[in-house]
This record gives structure tokens, C-alpha cells and sequence, in this order.
């Protein structure tokens, strides 16, 4: 069961809904919110117009990954989504940066979220934004990597067709290779790395980590990429665990989480492996016991499923 399949089997009954999902929102807002956020994030705040919405990250000067966000804007205001176990650390990340700059940071509760998946056409990330009731209700929707999300914040939400489930959510995430700082990522992970280059712009100019970006574009690729993975049904793994490639039970990378569904007789995790594993059929073994497939998100290259990409 490869992306395409799972996406079917975890999508093709309709749209999911789930009320309270875990996103708070918060808003920088001032005459001079979008240039401090432009200096900050690895997103072209000016460059994104009213009405679009954007991944973004937010790096240390080495590159490594901090919070990851959706960045959209309404009048001077810069708008951002955060996951919630990332809002605490990007509201002190913002408030540490600033100084004079005449804006003030918020969070702003509009109102739980109703979030709605489905299966979604694409695999690039797109998103769009409507505003309602004076700015009282807000709507985002956004797609990556074939997985449709709508997150609906006050006013009245689209309802889905079927209960989305803790896991089911979870693995829905995992399945548009959205990572959790902290949960799939470590302090050492690279943005580039964590499958986040639709979150780095590389036209605008400088922003915090925004050189090694540059480098990693110019001169090479990183050592290891965040990949998707079937796992033997189990525990959820909360904590890394080594993969081993499969012949000679060598260690060659980690899976940092894991979630059980138990209908698939499986589990979905996110782990990283250096590139000569990546490919989608790569067959690998959990910490040498217990086959691990490799299933996204390496689409340029494929082998067969019997076969390990090692060379």
C-alpha cells in the first residue's frame, strides 16, 4: 500500500470532520507587521496578496527547524495558523525579535476549529483564506500533497461526512507530510530536511537561516529527508526508534512517530533516512525486527517493492 492507495483508503469515503482541532491563531498587527515577519520567516510575506495563504517556517541561524506556521494577511495585519503544541514557542519566538517595529502580537480565539479532510487533487501546497461576520469568522483551506484541509473558525462550518478520529487525523497529517516540531522533528532537523521546501522561498532576500537554505539549494541536497512509512501493527512509537536496512540489519535511519490503524492492520509513521533509502518500495526493518516500507514521498524515484534501493 503505497501514497496514492492509503490516501484512497483513508479518504475515499467522503470528507472527515472533527470539532476543537488542535490550531490557534495569532496576529501580528501594525504598519510594520509584514517587513518584521518578512526578516523572520522563510516565507515572502510581501509577496503573498489578501486572500492566499502560505506555509512558513521559522529557522534559527543554522537553518534548524523551530515552528511551522500558515502565513496569510488581511489589511496590516499578518495573520498566522500554528499547530497548538507550537503556539507557546512561536509567540516567544516573535516577541524575543521585537524591538521598535510599531505592531503588536496577539492570539486571537475566534472560536474552536472545525476542521475538515478529504482526498484533494495536486500535490503542491495551495491555500486560500475567506474572512466573514466583520472578521469575526474565518475560513482556511489549504492542500498538499493530495489531502484537503478546512479549518472553519467561528460562523457556520461545513459538516463532514464522517467522524474524524484522533488517529485518523493524525494519520491524515502524516499523509500530507505536515510534520509537528518536536514530535517529528528533532533540534538537529534541518527545514529542508523535514520535507519543507514549499515552506523556504527562494527568491526573497534575507531571513533567519535563510543562508543555509540558500546552500543546501545550491551546492547539494541533505544528508537525510523526511519519509513516509508502513509499519507492523503495535504501539504508537512516540520516541525515535532505528530502521535498519534490511540485508546486512545496519542502522540507517529513524522513525520519530508512529500511529496505529488498526482497520489497515498497520501503522503510518514519519522517519528519516539518508538518500540512497528513500525511494518509494524501499524495504527496511524496525530496529532489525519487523518489515518497514517506504511509501512517500521520494515520487521522482521508485524501485521495485522486493528490492532495496541501497547501491
Amino acid at each position: 500500500m503505497h501514497h496514492l492507495e492509503l490516501r484512497t483508503t483513508l479518504l475515499g469515503k467522503g470528507s472527515y470532520g472533527r470539532s476543537a482541532a488542535p490550531y490557534q491563531l495569532l496576529e501580528v498587527a501594525g504598519p510594520e507587521a509584514a517587513e518584521f515577519l518578512q526578516r523572520l520567516c522563510s516565507q515572502d510575506v510581501l509577496g503573498l496578496p489578501e486572500g492566499a495563504v502560505a506555509p512558513a517556517g521559522f529557522l534559527d541561524a543554522k537553518g534548524k527547524l523551530q515552528v511551522t506556521a500558515l502565513v496569510f494577511r488581511r489589511g496590516e495585519s499578518v495573520w498566522l495558523e500554528t499547530q497548538a503544541d507550537q503556539a507557546e514557542r512561536l509567540h516567544e519566538l516573535l516577541e524575543r525579535y521585537h524591538f521598535t517595529e510599531q505592531l503588536a502580537i496577539h492570539r486571537r480565539d475566534l472560536g474552536p476549529a472545525y476542521e475538515t479532510v478529504r482526498a484533494a487533487d495536486g500535490s503542491g501546497m495551495v491555500g486560500e483564506c475567506r474572512w466573514a461576520d466583520e472578521g469575526a469568522a474565518l475560513v482556511l483551506a489549504v492542500t498538499r500533497r493530495g489531502v484537503g484541509f478546512t479549518r472553519s473558525y467561528g460562523g457556520d462550518a461545513e459538516q463532514a461526512d464522517h467522524a474524524l478520529s484522533e488517529a485518523h487525523a493524525e494519520a491524515v497529517r502524516m499523509l500530507a507530510g505536515l510534520v509537528r516540531v518536536g514530535v517529528e522533528s528533532e533540534a538537529s532537523t534541518l527545514a529542508l530536511e523535514a520535507d519543507l521546501d514549499d515552506h523556504c522561498s527562494t527568491t526573497k532576500g534575507c531571513y533567519t537561516g535563510q543562508e543555509i537554505v540558500a546552500r543546501i539549494h545550491t551546492y547539494g541536497h541533505v544528508n537525510r529527508k523526511l519519509c513516509l512509512l508502513r509499519l507492523p501493527m503495535g504501539e504508537a512509537i512516540t520516541a525515535p526508534v532505528a530502521l535498519h536496512e534490511a540485508e546486512d540489519d545496519l542502522p540507517v535511519g529513524r522513525v520519530l512517530h508512529a500511529v496505529a490503524l488498526a482497520e489497515q492492520d498497520m501503522r503510518l509513521g514519519l522517519g528519516y533516512l539518508p538518500q540512497d533509502f528513500q525511494a518509494i518500495g524501499t524495504r527496511l526493518t524496525l530496529a532489525g525486527d519487523g518489515e518497514v516500507l517506504v511509501i512517500g514521498f521520494d515520487e521522482l524515484k521508485t524501485s521495485e517493492p522486493n528490492e532495496s534501493s541501497a547501491n
